[in-house]
């Protein structure tokens, strides 16, 4: 076995790894507070290792197939609970786990072989523009997530809203970015900025609902209207990563 198989394979073993461990998190209801922090930030370093091992054997950013993508958004949700991993709601840390967990799981049905990346990938705005797009993804995630925890807890709902705030503006902010990276990536790769594409233009839809999330702040009557949006906005959020792949199609679909 040459070098790249055998750290894919230490790479697929640690991936197993972090499922049986975040698994065993989810069992355990996150653990009591004082060790809820320290474990998953443990759960997510070991995470990283075997994303950065999967990267070593294809000598590329692991981002190249279903299994790297969603496993990849996977630790992106990680990352975001674990910043806010003290909010007091039990509803939001397992909505916004349950959602990341779900993505780690689904990635275990895909082929997990070396996967190399293909021409139109070898840019240095795809790396930009991928991480980028999971972060903001998380971050709406986060959102959704805390309006779920919202409707369902009495403590006091200012921390719910300023979360929500939070993964709307910092999300959107993200989102930009990333957008003026794919268009340069499809400069590249395709010889134009926009393409009437389906995740092209579903990216663009995402863009205007969160835009108009953010707006309601001008409108007192509407800001009510955020915690559902923020729910409603989750779906966009699936139809834009996952549903034009595997629904619709599109010159962005995973391998």
């Amino acid at each position: 076995m040459d070098t790249a198989h055998f750290l894919n394979q230490l790479s697929v073993n640690l991936y197993w790894l972090c499922f049986i461990a975040y698994s065993m998190y989810w069992g355990l209801g996150f653990t009591r507070l004082k060790l809820r922090f320290p474990i998953l930030a443990g759960m997510v370093v070991l995470h990283i290792a075997t994303i950065t091992l999967r990267g070593i054997s294809i000598e590329y950013f692991p981002l190249t197939n279903k299994f790297e993508s969603f496993n990849g958004f996977a630790i992106a949700a990680f990352i975001i609970l674990l910043i806010n991993i003290r909010a007091e709601s039990h509803i939001y840390r397992m909505s916004l786990f349950g959602v990341g967990y779900g993505f780690l799981a689904a990635a275990a049905y895909f082929p997990k072989g070396l996967s190399y990346a293909p021409p139109l990938m070898l840019t240095i705005w795809y790396i930009l523009h991928v991480p980028l797009s999971f972060f903001c993804y998380a971050l709406w995630v986060s959102a959704m997530a805390a309006a779920v925890a919202r409707y369902f807890t009495r403590s006091d709902k200012k921390t719910y809203d300023r979360i929500i705030d939070s993964g709307f503006q910092y999300g959107l902010v993200t989102f930009s970015v990333s957008m003026i990276f794919g268009g340069l990536w499809g400069y590249v790769a395709w010889g134009a900025y926009f393409l009437w594409d389906a995740k092209v233009v579903w990216s663009v839809i995402i863009w205007f609902f969160y835009a108009t999330c953010l707006h309601l702040d001008y409108w007192q009557e509407a800001k009510r209207f955020k915690p559902p949006m923020a729910i409603v906005g989750f779906l966009i959020l699936l139809m834009t990563y996952v549903g034009t792949s595997f629904l619709i199609g599109s010159s962005h679909s995973f391998r």
